[in-house]
């Protein structure tokens, strides 16, 4: 009894302590303190303009999406959110009460089948299963067969040596080089029923028994996944050189060999960045509107959550549709919980190494003559598919005229690309997009500096806050964006006088912030701090140390990043899409891919030539930043 009692005094006694008005008084004084240093006259310039610049064209615009899809007769309602669950078209599952035990059964309005049969011509397309569920469902299966291939791809690169393993390691990254709107396009004239693939294997080597084509879902999951494995492919190639391999040589001390080694060590060391890779890979999946806009003459194709947002932005009467900001909601939640899960995965759930230091060399085995062969195999198969939409848009940007049946343009030349630099409307768009993601990165490059160097070296409250807030825009939907804008700005969104171009300007620098401020936070940890005490010591302000210190210290990290950023925002889908539609005299890039996809004059041939204009300005941006930066997934994924 005395003992208990004693007990209680001590934990009561304790939490007093804890509690106690002074030390609180006196903890927060300090920290006040603190944050006094902390925040000189630059800091507060360098904070203040993110968060104004985020707060206003990423915060609020987001916003007021959630706030037009919530408010319904003058009020807030769930209105809009039950019309769309209600509506077999959105959500094909209902939930219908019984008499009888059990009192309800789950009824579904799923329509069509994975495959069909035509004549000679084998359809694959997927189930119907509403626009919400088409969409997780793309996502999912996108995730799943990225994962598969880039895990496999980075195990082999990471832990083998062979010859051309330098060329192989390259070609992987080419898949980025394009985003899956551009990439449909030539992946279209690829699998048609009368595209290249079944010109060969079907008309002329008789291989495949019947033409295949893929439609609806099938297309879109197929066309995102040669896109995105990529991101899997670097995030895992990371985690695996980094991984001490004085842990695998232990377990292999304790007799753990081949597949027992790879399951119980070293997939649970490399599984945050293979998790951080599948996780970003469905995000990208759900909100990609441009493969859905090339495959859209398949009703599947435009039953998914990014295209009927596109689509249905606006009423018959001009007015924004509540329907589309609904939907945009429930996209933007998606997005939010996966990159919720990014930044768990990639920030706090680490797997701890037990090693000095952390220098160390790689586990680099040599392979057998046939396990080689088996290498060779994959990786070359795995490129060759992978390069279908590049070879496509490639051969598409040189035609002339393309006859059906023909594996190569039956007239090919340049024309299409003299075509680009004539055409007034054309050239135009083009310069349009140099110039706002032009402007666009010099406002980057500013505001991620200033970004990096709060988050790396000031000890200040809501240091955390603003390190989720500049990566949050990798995750958030740029069609969601887009619409924020249009509820938040533009009061009459058809109006021919209105100019979408500072809109335009802030889109690309919100959306493609993360790169940069990614970049310099890198140089910034590989930057000691010392050198910037030594600069204060001396006398120097904070405002001197910063823009002649630090600067050219991290003046590489900034050119790469601001490098990546540049021409992501060129190659920018959603926003330009939508906001370009608004004066099509300040239209981008990739709205006149779109313009004149289905267009009498030029078609496919020029669109495919604007896209493989992007493909080259990224190849160069991310061969520099290869070299730079050393294959920085981090960056180069925007994590």
């Amino acid at each position: 009894m005395e003992h208990d009692k004693e007990i209680r005094f001590r934990f009561f006694r304790k939490m007093g302590g804890i509690f106690d008005i002074r030390n609180l008084n006196q903890r927060l004084k300090e920290r006040l303190k603190e944050t006094r240093r902390e925040l000189d006259f630059l800091t507060s310039i360098q904070l203040s303009s993110v968060s104004i610049i985020f707060t206003l064209f990423m915060i609020l615009p987001l916003l007021s999406v959630v706030y037009t899809a919530f408010y319904w007769g003058g009020s807030f309602s769930l209105g809009w959110f039950k019309e769309i669950f209600s509506n077999p078209f959105y959500w094909a599952i209902r939930i219908e009460g019984t008499n009888t035990f059990p009192f309800f059964k789950i009824k579904t309005y799923f329509r069509g089948s994975f495959f069909y049969q035509a004549g000679d011509t084998f359809y694959i397309r997927g189930i119907d299963m509403g626009v919400i569920l088409n969409s997780l469902f793309v996502a999912a299966m996108t995730t799943v067969f990225s994962t598969i291939l880039g895990v496999i791809a980075a195990f082999i690169m990471a832990r083998y040596k062979f010859l051309g393993k330098t060329i192989l390691s390259t070609m992987l990254i080419i898949p980025l080089l394009s985003t899956p709107f551009v990439g449909s396009i030539g992946v279209l004239r690829m699998i048609d029923r009368n595209g290249i693939i079944n010109t060969i294997f079907y008309d002329m080597l008789h291989i495949f028994p019947y033409r295949i084509v893929l439609q609806g879902l099938a297309a879109i999951i197929f066309v995102q996944t040669l896109h995105f494995f990529t991101l899997v492919y670097l995030n895992t190639y990371t985690s695996l050189v980094n991984i001490d391999p004085s842990l695998e040589e232990q377990a292999e001390n304790l007799g753990a060999k081949g597949w027992t080694l790879f399951r119980t060590v070293t997939l649970p060391l490399a599984l945050p960045g293979i998790q951080a890779g599948a996780i970003l890979v469905f995000i990208l999946s759900v909100e990609d509107v441009g493969t859905p806009i090339v495959f859209q003459f398949s009703q599947q194709a435009r039953k998914t959550l990014a295209f009927q947002v596109y689509s249905n932005i606006f009423a018959p009467t001009g007015e924004i549709d509540p329907i589309a900001p609904t939907l945009g909601t429930i996209l933007l939640v998606i997005a939010i919980l996966g990159f919720l899960l990014v930044r768990r995965y990639v920030t706090l759930r680490r797997y701890a190494m037990l090693s000095k230091g952390g220098v160390w060399n790689p586990r680099i085995r040599k392979l057998e003559p046939l396990k080689t062969v088996l290498i060779y195999i994959y990786l070359v198969g795995l490129l060759v598919v992978a390069l279908i939409p590049h070879i496509g848009v490639f051969l598409l940007s040189i035609a002339k005229e393309w006859r059906t049946g023909a594996i190569f343009p039956t007239v090919w030349g340049p024309d299409n690309f003299i075509y680009l630099f004539t055409n007034d409307e054309v050239l135009r768009c083009i310069i349009n997009s140099f110039t706002y993601s032009s402007i666009a990165t010099a406002f980057i490059v500013v505001l991620a500096v200033s970004a990096a160097y709060v988050i790396a070296r000031k000890n200040i409250p809501g240091r955390e806050i603003l390190d989720v807030i500049v990566t949050m825009p990798i995750a958030i939907p740029g069609i969601v964006i887009a619409i924020g804008y249009f509820t938040m700005f533009l009061k009459t969104p058809l109006s021919p006088l209105i100019s979408p171009v500072p809109l335009l300007i802030m889109a690309y620098t919100v959306r493609r912030f993360t790169f940069t401020v990614r970049a310099s936070y890198a140089g910034l940890l590989q930057t000691h701090e010392e050198l910037e005490e030594a600069s204060l010591n001396v006398g120097a302000s904070p405002t001197v140390t910063f823009s002649k210190i630090v600067i050219p210290l991290i003046a590489i990290n900034v050119l790469a990043g601001g490098l990546i950023s540049f021409v992501y925002a060129m190659a920018e889908v959603s926003t330009s899409l939508i906001l370009g539609g608004v004066n099509v005299k300040h239209a981008p890039i990739t709205w006149e891919i779109q313009n004149v996809l289905y267009s009498l004059e030029g078609g496919q041939f020029v669109a495919a030539a604007l896209g493989l204009l992007l493909m080259i300005m990224q190849a160069i941006a991310i061969a520099i930043v290869n070299t730079v930066l050393r294959q920085r997934a981090s960056v180069i994924a925007g994590l």
